[in-house]
């Protein structure tokens, strides 16, 4: 017999907690009204299956993503890119490269044009209610090293709840 059973929760059943990133909690299927329904329960409220439970087992829990936890709002990362116009810095220059892609994708920046600056490939790019312009030289950046300065970002103050 199979069952259609949907994903673990985020909180526990029975005291409405969260889950804990690496937590593990107790999942069991019962029926209710007619419908067979998941509960996950948190390890501390875990007494055993209940009566007439169809199954049970230890998971892990579905606990929400960081990424989804902590959220950059685009006028925040702004203030950071503009803060960042001017370094010489090598690694602020990566930061600020990673900060315009993503106020592009947040749409908070706009490519106006390509251009050359010291003889490298730059971005022009204005910002969504008149600033600048702003010339961002292209860094050579693995995916790895996006993906490591982003996250950096996301563990930084910054971060809005």
């Amino acid at each position: 017999m199979e069952f259609n059973v949907r994903p673990p929760g985020r909180n526990c059943s029975i005291s409405g907690r969260a889950f804990r990133p690496g937590e593990s909690c107790w999942s069991v299927l019962v029926e209710k009204n007619g419908e067979i329904v998941r509960q996950d329960i948190a390890e501390e409220h875990w007494q055993g299956p209940p009566e007439g439970a169809i199954g049970h087992w230890r998971c892990p829990a579905n606990a929400a993503p960081e990424s989804q936890r902590l959220k950059l709002d685009a006028e925040s990362l702004f203030e950071y890119f503009l803060q960042l116009q001017e370094s010489p810095n090598v690694v602020q220059r990566q930061y600020r490269y990673v900060l315009a892609l993503l106020l592009l994708r947040k749409r908070r920046l706009v490519l106006e044009e390509v251009v050359e600056v010291d003889e490298r490939p730059a971005m022009r790019l204005v910002g969504s209610a008149g600033e600048g312009p702003f010339d961002v030289q292209e860094e050579e950046l693995t995916e790895d090293e996006i993906g490591r300065l982003q996250q950096q970002l996301f563990q930084t103050d910054r971060a809005a709840a």
